[in-house]
């Protein structure tokens, strides 16, 4: 009831505009000034080890029964939203072995998000380990974690006593690290994704620079980019193409003001998401309406800010589906795919609108940049592929 009254509470006041805007801006201006502090304090710290020698010690002994194991691998996903992680995620785990993944009591898929922080972070730990010693007790005791959670959502000493207990390697997947490293602090220690450090025995950031915040804590970590699934978005060549740009994604700040710019200048939207008119669109739906569209638009901006980026799934199952992708002008994008040949990237609202209008206008150009988008993603953009070089990682000799 606590937790109905509060959503009931923000729901209210996000429909005062002054006080939303606001809102947004203290947000936008706290994350930058956070990250901008954090690059400043680790560049000027010296790394603690070479990558090689972290993740050695970390693993220990437990690396050679992990590597010369018999039968197949046993594998545990501990996620939290399940539309994002059944686009792809959990269907490439299946393939590397048997996986098991985090429900909870009621069988509903995820990690527990309500309650006080220590309520939740309880719940959520005392889960997990009910799930693993089931697991134990028929013989299907998991080698591998792998985990998306953060120190505020579950009490990170469980993955000790996993590490401990079952002598299982432990990873965690760090998609928000420039926005949500530190977190905030419960009981004298940081909630957020840098709190599970002294925890896990592998850390998977999808921010480049961010590899070295872990390094100089000890951690090994690896640039990991998020990814997609090539059986769930490719193109559709016999479908028809029936919109001229898509989006998916909740409606606010200035995702919902490039779609109206967009429509506003005469180009066709259709839009799914919380607050859009369309409204939600099923999972099994995105890659349809990915594959149908000329143009599948992104926006790479992290929560409320207008110039702060971070890699998306969307920047991969976008490309993947065979029709042109066109997002913010992220730097990390650069590292993954030639952008203005593979992609099209935009630097603002107005520009968003002009390249738009271009590649709606050129198919000749569009399709091409599609074609060489989807044939770079199932290349090297698959989660296969990604699973494939964590396990040749983990199991190194």
């Amino acid at each position: 009831m606590i937790d109905l009254n509060l959503q009931l509470i923000k729901g209210g006041l996000k429909k005062i505009q002054w006080l939303y805007g606001i809102n947004a801006w203290w947000k936008s201006r706290h994350a930058k000034n956070q990250y901008s502090n954090t690059v400043r304090c680790y560049g000027q710290r010296a790394p603690a080890a070479a990558f090689d020698e972290l993740l050695s010690g970390r693993l220990g002994m437990r690396r050679a029964p992990f590597t010369n194991r018999a039968g197949a691998l046993n594998i545990f996903y501990l996620g939290t939203d399940e539309l994002q992680d059944r686009s792809g995620i959990l269907q490439s785990l299946k393939r590397q072995g048997n996986l098991s993944y985090f429900t909870q009591a009621d069988g509903r898929y995820g990690q527990y998000i309500g309650g006080t922080d220590e309520q939740r972070m309880a719940a959520n730990a005392d889960r997990l380990l009910a799930l693993f010693r089931d697991l134990h007790a028929r013989n299907q005791t998991p080698h591998l974690l792998i985990a998306q959670t953060f120190a505020y959502v579950i009490d990170p000493a469980v993955f000790t006593e996993i590490r401990d207990t079952y002598g299982t390697l432990v990873v965690n997947i760090a998609m928000d690290d420039r926005h949500q490293y530190w977190g905030w602090k419960i009981n004298g220690k940081w909630g957020g994704a840098c709190g599970l450090i002294p925890h896990v025995d592998l850390v998977l950031t999808a921010a480049p620079e961010c590899v070295d915040w872990y390094l100089k804590e000890g951690c090994p970590a690896m640039f990991f980019p998020e990814a997609s699934d090539p059986e769930i978005f490719h193109p559709m060549p016999d479908l028809p193409k029936l919109h001229d740009v898509c989006f998916v994604g909740r409606r606010y700040g200035i995702r919902e003001k490039i779609v109206l710019a967009l429509r506003q200048a005469g180009i066709k939207v259709a839009a799914y998401g919380d607050g859009w008119e369309d409204g939600h669109m099923e999972v099994e739906g995105v890659p349809r309406l990915f594959a149908q569209s000329r143009i599948v638009l992104g926006i790479g901006t992290i929560g409320h800010s207008t110039d702060m980026y971070a890699l998306k799934m969307r920047d991969f199952d976008g490309p993947m589906s065979g029709s042109c992708y066109l997002t913010h002008d992220n730097p990390d994008l650069s590292l993954l795919f030639r952008v203005g040949k593979e992609l099209q990237t935009y630097r603002s609202t107005s520009d968003c609108v002009s390249k738009a209008r271009y590649l709606l206008a050129n198919d000749r150009e569009r399709e091409a940049i599609a074609s060489a988008g989807a044939c770079v993603a199932k290349r090297d953009h698959t989660w296969q592929k990604r699973f494939q070089q964590l396990l040749s990682v983990l199991e190194a000799k």
